[in-house]
């Protein structure tokens, strides 16, 4: 069977079930934690006021879903290629000049456009349950719990909002342990990471030294993969690139939002370090806006983004990965965003992991609207300068 040939996802449960026993523990999820697709799907077909849509199919043969609010302003551009684009400026060296109308447009939308991207890794689901909620705020002022968050859908109905839930829908689809609450960080690794046939752990930092992963010698294919065995964080350098990852370059660069918010799960470090593949520009931004997420949290009572920056993998290496990837494809501001995963090593109840991320969503926004997303500028003042909207 070929690599993309069917669902050959590998689904051995077992040396993981003789290891922990009964997983039921962390397969109960309250009704409003939606993290798996279908869970997810039954919600989505409650929506009344989303444009819900297929961007393209997973190496397993899912539907990769986008879920679409606010209405999409058009942009006139000659360009898409930023690079060519960038290079096409004149005007000598000048920093700023990052923005060219050729690929960004003619003219600017009135309305700040956020895409949120959820579960490249299968098993990091924070995200998405916070983006599947925040569609239920932005159609009723209140989340999947029925609490009222009317600020955040004022600033979401304010925007274009673009949610991808599930970009690998293969490892969402195969994990095992959607409520993550206190599990041990053992079983979380085993689930996230694989099990290779004589029993040993597919260990992070050992798969990135095996690239793709041979699936004829796992017994468990870890939910970091899709059905093919690829990660996808670092398929978009190859010559011949998996689906999802050609979905996710056609469709943001069809879109071309202002940021995109990638959701990765781990023990809370939440947004950063900037990425090192980025303008210098962009790298400022993120940090403000990662600074202000950080305080917000504090002020609401969360002890997130305790771990060190410096001890993150691939810290100060010239990595380039898929969040730097995105800007290179479609111009927007990466903001990766390690929600976390609420495992006993920095534990957190669905309640509170579902506030961080609608907290975090809702100050990236109040951002987007005020600041900008876009170095060099302030949002709230060139917003003020455009013709008032129709029927405004």
């Amino acid at each position: 069977m070929s690599r993309t040939e069917g669902t050959w996802a590998m689904d051995d449960l077992t040396f993981i079930t003789e290891r922990f026993g009964d997983l039921s523990r962390w397969q109960a999820c309250p009704p409003y934690w939606t993290a798996k697709p279908d869970a997810g799907r039954r919600f989505m077909d409650t929506l009344r006021e989303a444009s819900i849509h297929a961007i393209g199919r997973s190496a397993g043969g899912r539907e990769v879903w986008a879920i679409e609010y606010g209405a999409r302003e058009p942009l006139t551009v000659t360009s898409n290629s930023l690079h060519s684009s960038l290079a096409g400026e004149g005007g000598g060296p000048d920093p700023t000049r990052i923005f060219p109308e050729s690929f960004y447009g003619q003219g600017r939308r009135r309305r700040p456009v956020l895409a949120i991207q959820g579960a490249i890794h299968g098993g990091e689901l924070a995200g998405t349950v916070a983006a599947l909620n925040l569609c239920r705020v932005i159609e009723t002022g209140r989340d999947l719990r029925d609490r009222a968050w009317p600020r955040l859908q004022e600033l979401a109905r304010d925007a274009r909002i673009l949610i991808l839930p599930w970009l690998n829908a293969d490892g969402a689809a195969r994990w095992p342990i959607p409520n993550t609450s206190g599990i041990p960080a053992e079983l979380l690794g085993l689930c996230l990471h694989g099990v290779w046939r004589d029993g040993r752990p597919c260990r992070y930092g050992e798969h990135q030294r095996c690239y793709p992963l041979p699936l004829d010698q796992l017994a468990f294919l870890g939910c970091y993969f899709n059905a093919a065995g690829f990660n996808l964080q670092y398929d978009f350098g190859l010559p011949q690139r998996q689906p999802e990852t050609l979905a996710w370059m056609e469709y943001f660069l069809a879109e071309r939002p202002d940021g995109v918010l990638v959701c990765h799960s781990n023990a809370g470090s939440m947004m950063g370090p900037p990425e090192y593949y980025l303008p210098l520009g962009h790298q400022h931004e993120l940090s403000r806006l990662a600074g202000a997420v950080r305080l917000r949290l504090m002020r609401e009572g969360f002890a997130t983004g305790r771990l060190s920056w410096a001890g993150l993998p691939g810290m100060g290496r010239p990595l380039f990965d898929q969040s730097t990837a995105v800007y290179h494809v479609c111009g927007a501001l990466p903001m990766l965003c390690e929600f976390p995963h609420g495992g006993e090593d920095a534990p957190f109840t669905c309640e509170q992991m579902l506030d961080i991320g609608l907290l975090t969503l809702e100050e990236i926004l109040f951002y987007a609207h005020h600041d900008g997303l876009r170095p060099y500028e302030w949002w709230d003042k060139v917003k003020k300068s455009l013709p008032p909207r129709e029927g405004t």
